[in-house]
């Protein structure tokens, strides 16, 4: 499980791809998936995964798997791969 980090199309931001699996979600901004769509600040899901050097391959991995909890995302789910972006 991770997420998969690109530069913004503007030369800001990130977009992030989940990918779990075996499944590829795009979410779109960071900034706006994480308010929008998980509902949260960016500083809290850094302090619910410990750290906020999300590049970093275990970091980065339970940024993942947060993602998946808070969005009960299994190998079950069944939805497209646009269906939690925020843009």
């Amino acid at each position: 499980m991770k997420v998969i980090i690109t530069r913004g199309g503007y030369g800001f931001g990130h977009d992030w791809t989940l990918e779990a699996y075996g499944k590829q979600y795009y979410l779109g901004q960071d900034v706006k998936f994480c308010s929008r769509v998980l509902g949260l600040e960016p500083s809290t899901i850094v302090s619910e995964i410990g750290s906020p050097e999300i590049e970093v391959p275990a970091v980065n991995n339970r940024l993942a798997k947060f993602i998946c909890n808070e969005l009960g995302i299994t190998r079950k789910t069944n939805i497209n791969a646009w269906d939690l972006c925020a843009q």
